[in-house]
């Protein structure tokens, strides 16, 4: 039997998904994106509301399949494959969260965008180098990018594809917090256990917004957040913690 290239162990309310192919730097290849997909497409964001992916080893994820590549087997199927992994984390109710060990490049890179919030190790590395083998940057680059450096900064990093390093790409906003190596994990389950305690409708109706902003008029953002709102005051949740609030004023 293949071994498995993702390990899955549960912290509290919070998953912590990891790469493992380590001596392949947690390259993507169909297997790995198909057991992400399969992992993710499992949880419940009811009661497990964050999930955190990192790398084993010295890389987050190098890049995508060049050994397939180089066979000429990476075609429409795979592309079709991929992006298929990249719908499942940005559509996924559960809050994504990325803790950037070590090299984050080419597809890797794109992991992290799509991923909803970004903790990098201070000695991260993130590069969009597909131009160095003659592709395109993908997994949604083009979309996700520009929308957190502005248009100046995305083109700079899709067309040069030069690395950054974690502190600039804290600087740029696409990682929220720089952490020590050996405390890159812990931090980040630390952040997203506390993040889980916070109202899971509120957490999934939000993302749902924000997911589709690029596209949504002041009207539709406002129509959007009524609904949700709606929604969000039927619960139990709003319920329970505004009875908390007026007891507490009242006491």
């Amino acid at each position: 039997m293949a071994q498995s290239m993702t390990e899955v162990s549960q912290h509290g309310d919070v998953i912590l998904l990891e790469f493992n192919n380590p001596g392949m730097l947690n390259a993507l290849d169909v297997v790995m994106g198909e057991e992400i997909v399969e992992i993710l497409e499992s949880v419940n964001a009811e009661t497990t509301p964050v999930v955190v992916m990192t790398g084993k080893g010295r890389a987050y994820c190098a890049g995508g399949d060049i050994k397939r590549m180089a066979r000429g087997e990476a075609g429409s199927d795979y592309m079709t494959r991929m992006n298929r992994l990249v719908k499942v984390i940005a559509n996924h109710d559960a809050v994504i969260i990325s803790a950037v060990n070590g090299l984050a490049y080419g597809g890797g890179f794109g992991l992290v965008l799509a991923s909803d919030l970004a903790f990098a190790a201070s000695d991260a590395k993130l590069a969009m180098v597909h131009g160095d083998i003659g592709l395109i940057p993908d997994m949604g680059a083009h979309f996700f990018l520009p929308r957190v450096t502005g248009m100046s900064y995305a083109k700079n990093l899709l067309w040069m594809g030069e690395p950054i390093d974690a502190q600039e790409a804290k600087r740029l906003g696409i990682v929220q917090q720089v952490c020590e190596p050996d405390e890159l994990v812990s931090d980040t389950l630390d952040f997203a256990q506390r993040l889980s305690s916070r109202p899971r409708e509120v957490l999934r109706l939000s993302k749902r917004l924000l997911l589709n902003l690029s596209t949504m008029s002041l009207n539709d953002v406002l129509e959007g957040e009524g609904q949700a709102q709606v929604s969000c005051f039927q619960t139990k949740d709003h319920q329970t913690r505004l009875s908390a609030l007026l007891e507490k004023r009242r006491s």
